[in-house]
């Protein structure tokens, strides 16, 4: 093996590494911007924060000579509901779930992908994979058991099952749009592109759904708007690495370290978060989710 090749594989997971600490980091960030800034009028700045992050990568790293116009196209139509609609969901999660919680729940985007090939593309699933999947639906269902009646306690909070719905559907729309990202790149393989677009339209979005009444409500909370304009940069600079990881290292290497990023969300918020502690049922559901998801994608 060349001595690039080896710099490529055990660079490939600090990458990872360094996606699933930003993922992490930006939950615990939410929590402190959630203190001063209302979760409706957060995705303004978070978005905002990552637009800021995407196109400075891009100016930097992209070659702007074999701009494709196609591409271009299916990248803006993604990005009217991609990433401001799971910016939506994942804020309001994460106020209702806290940062561990919201973030295992959330991070069964591959299920989705999975489900999606064996239903519309005829693809079958061996035993390692149906496995992966039933340990998530598991870790799900284990956070679900909190529950029941009339509200859970994890992490220092209350809150109703149906909850759980908002990170699911982020994961959801996370799953849904990656065919069309996977056929605008196949006409232009610039995936900090496709990042830089879609935050370019989506903040046209959220400012066409909440601009209007941010502006009547007067200017937001300064340390609160720094707060959620360092979850922007955080998400903007986590999926940064994650491209660079994936272009150095296969996706059954990368995909399962970025995985990680829950876990580390809950050790983050031991530490920085008061009162997010989570019961025994609460952890085992995250680690079984989060290994389910591991076993899913090493099985692709």
């Amino acid at each position: 093996m060349s001595g690039t090749a080896i710099l490529s594989s055990s660079l490939a997971p600090l990458l990872a590494l360094g996606a699933a600490f930003c993922f992490a980091l930006a939950l615990i960030l939410t929590q402190y911007g959630l203190r001063t800034v209302p979760s409706w009028r957060s995705p303004l700045y978070s978005i905002g924060g990552a637009l800021v992050v995407a196109w400075g990568a891009s100016a930097v790293f992209v070659d702007w000579r074999g701009f494709r116009w196609e591409a271009a196209a299916i990248f803006a139509a993604v990005g009217c509901i991609f990433p401001v609609v799971v910016s939506i969901l994942a804020v309001r999660a994460n106020e209702k779930l806290g940062p561990a919680v919201s973030g295992a729940a959330g991070n069964v985007t591959p299920v989705f992908a999975v489900l999606g090939a064996v239903l519309f593309l005829g693809e079958r699933m061996g035993p390692g994979q149906m496995a992966g999947l039933a340990m998530v639906v598991g870790g799900v269902v284990l956070l679900a058991l909190r529950g029941r009646g009339s509200g859970t306690r994890a992490g220092g909070r209350h809150w109703p099952v149906w909850v759980l719905g908002l990170p699911l559907a982020a994961a959801l729309v996370r799953g849904t749009i990656q065919p069309a990202i996977k056929t605008g790149l196949a006409l232009w393989h610039e995936p900090l592109v496709a990042a830089a677009i879609g935050y370019a339209l989506s903040s046209l979005v959220i400012l066409a759904l909440i601009g209007r009444r941010a502006w009547r409500a007067g200017p937001a909370h300064p340390a609160g708007v720094r707060w959620f304009l360092g979850v922007g940069m955080c998400n903007g600079t986590a999926t940064f690495l994650l491209y660079a990881a994936l272009g150095l290292g296969s996706i059954t290497l990368v995909a399962p370290l970025v995985a990680l990023f829950p876990l580390i969300a809950v050790v983050l918020g031991y530490f920085f978060l008061r009162g997010e502690r989570l019961h025994a049922i609460g952890l085992l559901g995250i680690v079984v989710s989060v290994a389910g998801v591991i076993l899913l994608l090493v099985g692709i």
